[in-house]
Formats: structure tokens, sequence, C-alpha cells
């Protein structure tokens, strides 16, 4: 091969490589003068040949009924598709990029180790990037080809349907790391059934307020029919009732029948109902996410006490240091879990009236001493010290009372969860209301330090529930049982109601979500069901199709901020 040949494949290749980089690059506006002069010169093209200007208008014809049908503009299909593809890996890589690199940029250790920004460049990073512009550029391209197959108009249903869920198939697999993979699908499933059930309830509601309406139609039909076929006479005798069920008319006509008791007590069973459902809406709409992470802070703390080898490490690791058990357990805090469950499974299997309580007359360390997983914990505890349970002896250690431990436990929580709180909201602040900021400094500054307070409250109240919430069931029913856990979860997540409610939601899916994973392990681990091969891959298709759907042909549904995602994404 010469040097002339050699020198066309290499400017071919730059000719393509550009041509498609730069359906990513691009934007509507510098599409559409490229289109427009890309059409001025075809057509002068055609207007000096043979070809009429009949074949122009079919063309552009054409070109409006392929627009119709996929809603995206200035670009063709399979720019469009590229393009996601494009800018969805670039940004995937370089998000990845960073997060691999900024710990290190913080902690300076990049300054003595360069050789850890090269480290970044992984195949992990190109996996991740890979899954992301492959379910984006896939969605795209599955969703133009269903429009232009199935149509594009009033079919929308089906095509989000169909391409959400054959770009799950297609992406889920290519990201390698598993336990990212599961995270991930077990966020979009919790997403899915989020926005699923908000898309349920806002057609349900819908069509029962058009019955309320059809049926507060027809009342006021039939009064209306009523007044005027009655007489002036007769409507004022109406008013009059005699003793002996009629009324007392001119001429003791309208007497009662059966007919019209019967149609009365239709009205107010048909009162009643509507009454009902407004109450059960207006429920729904002001208590649903407290009652879910109620519940799935019961679900929780049931694992988390009767079956902790299912919690993951860094979860665990995370409870054991936001509720204190760091403190008198470095490292141990699955031990001294485990210990509990041990020793409320002795209680019942022997069928002792103790219950976990600690004998009379023993130390609390030398009761918890004759558990044999106990051996890595006795350290931590008094010696001259006893509890009422066991359990009380293991959630604060260094006092036999209670309501100490549960002033401790809140002393320790409330400035951990201000140093959470308070970075995260100044970042929202910078990130997101930077103009308010700077109109009302001050004002916003105050906001800041109130929201930062308030869930710093509310995440404190949380962990004292839950752990001494437990305590408090103890002494009320005199013993240890499944039902006291499960008592304290529901009352703890309770505590939401101190934070704002417009982040009432997001709490209580993110606690949903641990506790639909917690579930699930304990549902394998008790063989109740077991883990299907490539079910992720299903879910996670299952998951797309539902979002996709719910996206393309109600997005009001979906909260402001994840719709706006969405948007700038697909």
């Amino acid at each position: 091969m010469d040097i002339a040949d050699t020198t066309y494949l290499l400017n071919s290749f730059i000719e393509a490589f550009a041509r498609v980089t730069s359906y990513a690059l691009t934007d509507r506006e510098k599409e559409s003068v490229v289109r427009g002069f890309r059409q001025f010169h075809q057509r002068l093209e055609r207007i000096s040949s043979s070809t009429s200007l009949r074949q122009l208008a079919i063309e552009s014809k054409k070109r409006q009924e392929d627009t119709a049908k996929c809603h995206h503009e200035g670009k063709s299909c399979p720019q469009n598709a590229i393009r996601g593809f494009i800018k969805a890996f670039t940004v995937g890589y370089a998000v990845k990029y960073g997060l691999d690199t900024v710990p290190h940029v913080i902690s300076l250790r990049v300054f003595t180790q360069p050789s850890l920004l090269l480290r970044a460049i992984s195949r992990d990073t190109l996996s991740f990037a890979s899954f992301l512009s492959a379910v984006i550029g896939s969605y795209k391209a599955f969703l133009c080809a269903m429009r232009r197959i199935h149509g594009g108009k009033g079919n929308d249903y089906t095509n989000a349907l169909v391409a959400g869920m054959l770009s799950g198939l297609v992406a889920i697999k290519l990201d390698r790391n598993r336990s990212r993979r599961a995270a991930i699908t077990l966020y979009m499933v919790s997403r899915a059934l989020q926005y699923g059930c908000v898309w349920l309830f806002n057609r349900w509601d819908a069509r029962r307020q058009l019955k309320e309406d059809n049926i507060r139609g027809k009342a006021m039909k039939r009064a209306h029919s009523e007044l005027t076929m009655a007489s002036p006479a007769g409507r004022s005798a109406d008013l009059r009732m005699s003793a002996a069920g009629t009324r007392a008319g001119p001429s003791g006509r309208d007497k009662w029948s059966p007919e019209t008791d019967e149609k009365g007590k239709e009205a107010k069973r048909e009162g009643g109902g509507q009454e009902a459902s407004r109450h059960v809406t207006r429920f729904i709409r002001n208590h649903a996410p407290t009652a879910l992470l109620s519940v799935s802070v019961a679900v929780i703390v049931l694992t988390l006490v009767f079956h902790t080898d299912v919690i993951p490490r860094g979860y665990m690791n995370f409870l054991s240091r936001t509720a204190g058990y760091e403190r008198f357990y470095p490292r141990k805090a699955p031990i001294a879990l485990k210990t509990i469950a041990y020793d409320i499974r002795r209680s019942y299997e022997s069928g002792s009236s103790l219950n976990s309580k600690v004998p009379h007359g023993v130390t609390t360390k030398e009761h918890i001493s004759t558990i044999p997983i106990a051996r890595d914990i006795i350290g931590a505890l008094d010696d001259s010290i006893r509890h009422d349970f066991t359990a009380c002896g293991i959630f604060h250690p260094k006092t036999s009372s209670c309501r100490m431990g549960m002033l401790s436990t809140a002393l320790h929580c409330f400035p951990i969860a201000l140093k959470v709180y308070t970075p995260l909201n100044a970042a929202v602040l910078v990130l997101f209301k930077r103009g308010l900021f700077l109109k009302d400094p001050r004002g916003m500054l105050l906001k800041l330090v109130k929201s930062s307070v308030r869930s710093s409250i509310f995440f404190t109240l949380l962990v004292t529930g839950i752990i001494n919430g437990a305590c408090g069931m103890r002494q009320l029913l005199g013993r240890e049982t499944y039902f006291g856990y499960l008592a304290s979860g529901l009352l703890s997540g309770l505590s939401v109601l101190v934070e704002a409610p417009s982040r009432r939601v997001e709490l209580a899916m993110y606690c949903f979500l641990r506790a639909l994973e917690s579930g699930w392990d304990v549902g394998v681990k008790l063989k109740w069901w077991a883990n299907v091969r490539h079910g992720e891959v299903a879910l996670f298709s299952a998951a797309m199709g539902v979002l996709m759907t719910i996206y393309q042909n109600d997005p009001t549904t979906i909260g402001l901020t994840y719709h706006s995602v969405l948007t700038r994404i697909f």
C-alpha cells in the first residue's frame, strides 16, 4: 500500500469520526443551520437537473411525517441514537473517573502517588460508561423504531414500554460490577414501584372525582326537576311533616312510599361512600410517606437484630457508627447484635420464663459470658453493672438505666447528623440556589441552619427510637419479644413528621430501598424463595419499561427533580 492510499484511509477515518462526533457535540440551533445549508444545496442540484419540484414536495412531506413520528428535532433517528450514546459514554466515563479520583485529591494522596490518576482509568470505569451509554443510546434507537413500526401518535404507551424493556435487557449486563449492578437494579425497581403506584393512584382519584361529579350532577338535576314540577302551594305544604309519616298537603297528596324511601337510602349510601373515598384519598396524599417509612424501618430493625448476617458490611458499618456501637464494640458491632438474637432464640427454644432476662444476683457481664458467640465483646462490659435484659446490657453497657442510655444515644447521634446534613444542605444551596442566596444571604443562611438542625433532630429521634424504644417495650411487656422490635421500628418511623413534608418522600424511598433489599435477603436465607438466575436483568428491564412509559405519557407523575434529570438524559 503506497503513501497515497494510506493518506486516503486516514482522511476517511478522520472524516467519519468527525461526523459521528458532531452528532454528540452539536445542539439544536447548529443542527438547524447545518440542515438548512444542506437542504439548500440539495435543492439547487435537483432544480438544475431533471428532477421536478414535485419530488421535493414529496420528500418534504416525508420528512415532516418522520418528525411527527419521532419527537426529536434537528436530527435524524440514527443521529439521535448515536448522539445519545456518545454523550452518555463521555459523561459516564468522566463521572466515574471523578468519583474514583476526587477522594485521592481531597486526601492529597494524588500528590505523593500520581499513579492513582492512571489507576482510575480502569476496566470498571469503562464498564460503567458502556452500561450508561447503552441504556440511553439503545432506548433512543428502540423508541424511534417502535414509533415507526407501531405508530407515533396515541401508541406511546406500548412504544415506551417495549423500548425501555429492550434497552434494559441490552445494557444491564455491560456493567461487570455485580454489587453495583444489583444496587442500580434495586434503585430502579423502587422508583418504578413509587411512580407506578402514584400513577395508579392518580388514575383512581380521577375516576373517583368523575363519579362524584356525576352523582352531584344527577342530584342537582333531580332537585331541579322536582322543584320545577311542584306548585307553589305544594312546595310550601311539603315543608310540613305529619306525625303519620305523610306530607301534609292541601289534599293529602305526596304520601310516603317505599320507592321514595329506597331512593333516599341509596343517595345516603352513595354520599357515605364518596365521603369515605375522600378520606382515603386525603390520608394517602398526606401520610403515605410516613406509613411507608415506618413499615420500612420496622423491617430493617427486625433484620438488623435477628438476621444480622444478611446486612451488607458497608451498611452495617454505617449503622454502627451512627448508633454509637463503635464506641463500645470497635469493629464488633455485628457480633453484639448476633448475641441478642442468639439469647432470644435460646430463651424461646428452652421455654424459659425469663425470656432473655439477666438472672438475679448475676451481673450482665457474667450472664453474657455464657453465650458462646459473645467472647469478643465481653471486654466492653462493666464488671459491676447489672441490667434487667441482655439486650439492654448490649445497647447501653455503661449504664443500667435505659433513660440514661437514651440520653447518651441522642447526644452521640445529633453531632454526627449535624456534620452530615450541614455540608449537604450547603452544597445544595451553592449548586441550585445561588441566585436566592445572592439576593437574600442572611435569610438563606438562616434557612440552611434551620434545615440542618431539623434534619439532625429527625435522625436523632429515629436512631434513639429504634434503640431505646426497644428498651421501653421490654419494660412495658416485661419480656423480650419480636413484637417489641416491630413496635419500636413502627413508632420510631413517625419521627419523619419532624422533617419538611417535601423531604419525607425521599427519606421513605431510601428506607424502603433498604427494607426491600433486607426483606429479600431474609426470604432467601429462610428459603421462602430463591434467587433466580438473571433475575436482576428481568427486574431492571421491567423497571425501565415502567419508568419510561410513565415518563413519555404522564410526566407530571414523576417528581420535578427526577423529571428534569430524565429530560436532560433522554
